[in-house]
C-alpha cells in the first residue's frame, strides 16, 4: 500500500471520529456564528420510548406496536448514533429531533454550564431510580456446575412528552450529544506577508 493511500485512510478515519458536544464546543460555535440547526448531532446511547395503547389507538400509532402482558404497547426506538437536528436552544438546553414532524424533539441539557468540559445530557421528566434484579451465570465453576447469581442494576425510569403523548423509558446510562470532530476543527484563516515600507 502506497504512502498516499495510507494517508488518505488516516484522514478519512479521523474525519469520521465523533466527540462529546461540550460547553466549550458550544462556545466555539457561538463565537464563530455557526447556526446550531446546521450542526449534525448524534445520540451516544439507544433511547427507547414506550406507551400503552387503547384499542382505538392501535391503528394510528406511529411506532412499532407489540403486545406486552396482554396490552398493546407502542415502541419508538432511537438507535445509538442516530442523526439529530437542533430545533431550538436556551442558555443550557437544546431540543434535538431525530425524526421529522412537529413536537418530536428531546431535551438535552447542560447542568454545569460554568464547566467547559461538561456535556449535554438527555434530560427527560420525572425520573425515579429503581433497582432491577436479573439472573446471571457466574464465571466461576464449582462442582462442575455454573452457579447462577442474582444481579441488581440501578435503572432510571422516566417519562417524556413526545409527539404530544406521554411515553416512559428506562435508562441504565444517560445518553449525551455527540458531533463529528471536523465540525469545529476547520477555521478560516486569512494570511499575508507584508513587504515593509521603504523610507525615501
Amino acid at each position: 500500500m502506497s504512502k498516499t493511500i495510507k494517508l488518505l485512510i488516516l484522514i478519512f478515519s479521523f474525519s469520521s471520529c465523533k466527540v462529546i458536544f461540550t460547553e466549550q464546543l458550544r462556545k466555539q460555535a457561538e463565537e464563530n456564528k455557526i447556526n446550531f440547526s446546521k450542526i449534525q448531532f448524534y445520540n451516544s446511547e439507544k433511547i427507547v420510548l414506550k406507551r400503552s395503547l387503547s384499542s382505538n389507538e392501535v391503528s394510528v400509532a406511529s411506532g412499532k406496536v407489540i403486545v406486552e402482558n396482554g396490552k398493546y404497547t407502542e415502541i419508538i426506538k432511537i438507535k445509538k448514533e442516530t442523526r439529530g437536528k437542533c430545533e431550538s436552544f436556551s442558555n443550557n438546553g437544546m431540543n434535538i429531533s431525530f425524526e421529522s414532524g412537529s413536537n418530536r424533539s428531546l431535551l438535552f441539557s447542560n447542568k454545569f454550564s460554568d464547566l467547559y468540559s461538561s456535556s449535554y445530557d438527555f434530560n427527560p421528566d420525572n425520573c425515579k431510580n429503581e433497582k432491577r434484579s436479573s439472573i446471571a451465570i457466574s464465571s466461576s465453576i464449582k462442582n462442575n456446575t455454573l452457579p447462577i447469581e442474582s444481579v441488581e442494576k440501578n435503572i432510571n425510569v422516566c417519562s417524556v412528552i413526545y409527539d404530544g403523548k406521554k411515553y416512559t423509558l428506562e435508562l441504565s446510562s444517560v445518553p449525551y450529544l455527540l458531533i463529528k470532530k471536523t465540525k469545529f476543527s476547520k477555521k478560516q484563516v486569512r494570511k499575508r506577508t507584508v513587504k515593509g515600507v521603504k523610507v525615501d
